[in-house]
């Protein structure tokens, strides 16, 4: 295996150990080294070279900005969930013809549509819906945050029609 590759999965797995004790000040600290190493790895986006430890690269690479996207959330940083998401959404999209999917894309998929919706973003909440297929409409993580999002119109609706026919009278 390639040394740089090993590096990065050797720090992965001291982040992923430093996660799971809620050590999140260590977590920065290796996320940060992980982040200047995969910079190394020419089989990322935007190049996506096709190195012989490619899907491997990819791979690892996702799992990092997905663990950074959660660990975003458990230090209350939205604007490192914003900027690790964006870093994470091409594994999602441009790479997902190389890679197979990941069981945590629904729920961190979710996750962002929730933000937007707390963000009152509904512009970018709506464009990152229509960027969805039909199955990922169906998933629960995703439903769920589309769910929310009409009751949120509906009562907004409601409350002003209740203002408009107080006024009225």
């Amino acid at each position: 295996m390639d040394p740089k590759l090993t590096e990065v999965s050797q720090i992965f797995d001291r982040f992923k150990a430093a996660f799971r004790r809620n050590d999140f000040d260590n977590c920065s600290d290796l996320l940060s080294q992980l982040k200047v190493l995969l910079t190394g790895f020419r089989s990322l986006p935007p190049l996506f070279e096709n190195t012989p430890n490619a899907v491997h690269e990819l791979t690892i690479t996702r799992d990092i900005y997905e663990h950074a996207v959660v660990l975003s959330v458990k230090t209350e940083d939205q604007d490192a969930f914003e900027r690790d998401f964006f870093q994470l959404k091409p594994y999602y999209t441009d790479a997902s013809n190389r890679i197979s999917p990941s069981p945590q894309e629904y729920p961190i998929l979710g996750l962002n549509l929730l933000r937007l919706l707390v963000q009152n973003r509904i512009a970018e909440f709506h464009t990152e819906l229509e960027l969805l297929s039909s199955a990922a409409l169906e998933n629960p993580c995703i439903k769920h945050a589309v769910e929310l999002e009409q009751s949120f119109m509906e009562r907004g609706l409601q409350s002003r029609l209740k203002c408009s026919t107080d006024s009225a009278t």
